[in-house]
C-alpha cells in the first residue's frame, strides 16, 4: 500500500498526482484510458486549509459543484441522489445527526459510521465514497473515508475540502477539535483527458 502524508488539500492533490503519474499503471475502463494506482492511504492533517496549490490550480466551479453534492439534498443529474441526501436524509434517516448523538453519548464509540452505498439502487451510478467513519481519540475527531475510486485529475481536492466540512460540523457539534482526514483509496487514478493538467501541476511544483 502506498502511503501519502500531506498538510492540506492542495498538497495532498499534488502528492497524489505525482504518485499516480510516476507509478500508475495504464488501464482501460470501458472506452477510457486511465493511469491507476491501487490501494493508497492518504493522510491529510488539515483538510480545510487553503494553500498556494489550490489558489493557483483548483477549479472553483468543481469545489462549488462538490459542495452542492455534499451539503444539499438536491439529486445530482444522472445519479438520482446526492451525497448530501445520503448524509442527511437517507430514506428518512439523518446519518450525520445520528453520528453526532452517538458521539455525544459515547465519545469513544467505534460505530459512528455513515454508509453511502445502496446495493439495490446504485446500478447506474455507484458512489465513489463507500463510507465515512468518525472517531474521537485524544480530544480530537479523526475522520476516515473509504473510496472505491478517486479521480486525482479533477476532484480529489474538492472531495477533501467537502469531507473536511462535514467533519468540522460533527466536531463542532460534539465539542472537540477537528482532526486529520484519513482516506483509503482502492483505485486512485487520472483520466487521459486530464494528464496534461496533472503534468502542469507537477512541473510547477518540482
Amino acid at each position: 500500500m502506498r502511503h501519502i502524508t500531506a498538510r492540506s488539500a492542495g498538497e495532498a492533490w499534488m502528492k497524489a498526482s505525482r504518485a499516480v503519474y510516476s507509478g500508475g499503471r495504464l488501464i482501460k475502463d470501458g472506452e477510457q484510458t486511465l493511469k491507476e494506482l491501487l490501494n493508497v492511504f492518504l493522510y491529510v492533517e488539515h483538510p480545510l486549509e487553503h494553500d498556494r496549490v489550490l489558489e493557483a490550480y483548483a477549479d472553483p466551479a468543481m469545489i462549488k459543484w462538490m459542495q452542492d453534492n455534499f451539503l444539499t439534498q438536491k439529486p445530482v443529474l444522472n445519479w438520482g441522489y446526492s451525497y448530501g441526501q445520503r448524509f442527511f436524509n437517507y430514506e428518512g434517516i439523518d446519518q450525520i445527526t445520528n453520528v453526532i448523538e452517538k458521539l455525544k453519548k459515547n465519545p469513544e464509540s467505534k460505530s459512528a459510521t455513515v454508509s453511502l452505498m445502496n446495493p439495490k439502487g446504485d446500478g447506474s451510478h455507484m458512489p465513489c465514497i463507500v463510507a465515512i467513519d468518525f472517531k474521537i481519540r485524544d480530544g480530537r475527531l479523526i475522520t476516515t473515508t473509504f473510496f472505491r475510486s478517486q479521480d486525482v485529475g479533477k476532484k480529489i481536492y474538492a472531495d477533501i475540502i467537502c469531507i473536511g466540512e462535514i467533519a468540522k460540523r460533527v466536531a463542532d457539534a460534539v465539542g472537540v477539535n477537528h482532526g486529520p482526514l484519513c482516506i483509503l483509496i482502492a483505485s486512485l487514478h487520472a483520466y487521459e483527458a486530464d494528464w496534461n493538467r496533472v503534468e502542469d501541476l507537477l512541473v510547477s511544483h518540482v
